[in-house]
């Protein structure tokens, strides 16, 4: 078990990647939709990045593009 000192910031992160993969939406699409670099977008799903922190637009494009609450 992993000590809370390597939890992601973002314990949901690895559901918005596995939620992307289930659609089959690929992240640089998303990434462009969203107004993001697809860097960040990749440090959102790793939970390096609390997606919170994203301006506006770019939490309503994942929250309606991938069907998950931010």
């Amino acid at each position: 078990m992993e000590s809370p000192d390597h939890a992601p910031p973002f314990p949901h992160a690895l559901a918005l990647r596995s939620r992307r993969l289930l659609l089959g939406i690929p992240l640089r699409r998303v990434a462009r939709e969203a107004g993001l670099d697809p860097h960040l977008l990749g440090a959102v799903e790793r939970g390096e990045y609390d997606p919170r922190s994203l301006h506006v637009l770019a939490r309503r494009v994942l929250a309606h593009t991938l069907d998950v609450a931010l």
